[in-house]
């Protein structure tokens, strides 16, 4: 099964590129590797800047 590239985390990659970079880090087990880690701190950013302020802890449910 062929996998696009994911994205490097500095570039202006679109939201869906990320994720879909992510994803494929994910499934593919690549979960420890630093692109996984910079691409997602990219993702979490994104969301803090569109949905709120993180408050450090996480809410109950």
């Amino acid at each position: 099964m062929r996998h696009p590239p994911a994205p490097p985390a500095g570039a202006a990659a679109s939201d869906d590129a990320l994720l879909e970079g992510l994803l494929q880090l994910a499934v593919e087990g690549h979960t420890d590797q630093t692109q996984f880690q910079q691409i997602g701190e990219e993702v979490f950013t994104r969301l803090l800047d569109t949905y709120g302020v993180d408050s450090g802890t996480p809410r109950a449910r």
